[in-house]
């Protein structure tokens, strides 16, 4: 079979997944899915920025990145709440890589209580994060990831929340429906610009966030019986699905919400 001009043979397998030389920010990196995203990413020779409020834990991703003989972290500790901080953040990030190819928005907070319960300061914080974040972190991107010959990819972190309903958990839904929703709007604005943007739906993974559920067995029965592959996620589920849309692999798709559940949603 004839190799195309545009992907040469010496492309074919790992090469086009080579992360190589690529400046990637990451959110949320200072544990659970960002952390994961932050060390695979940089495993597979990404130079990564690692974004979050907690110090202690970006320094300790960086130690882990090290230790995967990932190329050296830069790091930030900043509130994603605030706007100004958002854009002070990605310029001085960009600024330290010299220059930013994909942006991974990771960071994300979750609240579960009925609607008639859940306070609008609850809402606010929850949607703050989750959507308003996602939305500035790409504006202020923009203009970097455009410069980036071609190469600029946004990876917004949604979830399966972000495809079907489930009580008691408004503020977080609707969060990640719109993060879908902007996924779709951002690809087609700057799809002729040379930048891909795409989701990332996990399903019921065992992090930090989630510890209410997995911890209690009536919870977590509940996720394996509903996943068609018995188990919940585990973070080391998403690096490969993350690497994968970071790459030059993806460069025909853009708009794309990519759903890895286990099987949650096709049932």
């Amino acid at each position: 079979m004839p190799v195309s001009n545009a992907l040469a043979a010496s492309d074919i397998g790992r090469g086009i997944f080579d992360l190589a030389g690529r400046r990637i920010l990451v959110t949320g990196a200072s544990k659970g899915l960002g952390r994961e995203l932050a060390v695979g990413l940089a495993a597979f020779g990404a130079r990564v920025a690692c974004v979050a409020r907690n110090e202690k834990g970006l320094a300790e991703t960086a130690e882990l990145i090290s230790a995967a003989g990932g190329p050296e972290a830069a790091v930030r500790s900043a509130d994603l709440r605030d706007s100004s901080a958002i854009q002070q953040t990605v310029d001085s990030v960009t600024a330290e890589l010299g220059g930013l190819d994909v942006l991974v928005n990771n960071a994300a907070d979750d609240h579960d209580s009925p609607i008639e319960d859940t306070s609008l300061e609850t809402w606010q914080r929850v949607v703050d994060l989750n959507a308003r974040s996602v939305w500035l972190l790409s504006k202020a991107a923009g203009p970097y990831l455009r410069e980036s010959g071609g190469y600029g990819k946004v990876i917004n972190v949604a979830s399966v929340m972000g495809t079907v309903g489930v009580r008691d958990n408004t503020a977080y839904v609707m969060s990640k429906h719109a993060i879908i929703g902007l996924t779709k709007a951002l690809a087609v604005e700057w799809a002729r610009k040379g930048v891909q943007v795409n989701a990332l739906c996990p399903g019921f993974v065992v992090t930090d966030m989630t510890t209410h559920m997995h911890a209690d067995e009536t919870g977590s029965r509940w996720v394996t019986r509903q996943t068609p592959m018995g188990r919940w996620g585990e973070t080391t589920d998403f690096v490969g699905s993350a690497v994968f849309l970071s790459s030059r692999a993806s460069d025909f798709m853009t708009g794309q919400a990519l759903v890895v559940d286990g099987g949650y949603t096709t049932q």
